[in-house]
């Protein structure tokens, strides 16, 4: 038989852990700086091409510029698009990765109640 203490304790631990298991799904959502800047690559490419096709060639200076910025990227791990990103809150997928495992860390294994563990011995 579980005692009100004990009750109220296992209470408060399973809503810390709905409330962290909720919160590792909206990490999971979470668009970081990497994925913000391929798309934005991605668009200004697209919009670059099609308005260097139907306008000017001079728009494709637009996905030279995009695919540069990408390869910066890669190469340095930054680009000034990044500190832009950081501005406008987006995080780094290494800051969102170590959010997401110090979560995974405090969530406990649900405690057996004593019933279950009496018959073990």
């Amino acid at each position: 038989m579980l005692t009100e203490s004990t009750a109220r304790s296992r209470d408060k631990a399973d809503a810390a852990t709905t409330g962290s298991t909720a919160r590792l799904r909206q990490l999971d959502r979470e668009l970081d700086q990497e994925q913000a800047l391929q798309m934005g690559a991605a668009g200004l490419g697209f919009i670059g091409a099609i308005l260097s096709v139907t306008i000017n060639p001079a728009f494709a200076l637009l996905p030279a510029m995009a695919f540069a910025t990408l390869g910066q990227y890669a190469l340095q791990g930054w680009c000034p698009p990044v500190a832009l990103l950081a501005r406008l809150g987006l995080r780094s997928s290494k800051e969102i990765d170590r959010e997401r495992y110090a979560l995974a860390a405090c969530i406990e294994e649900p405690a057996l109640p004593e019933a279950s563990r009496a018959g073990a011995d």
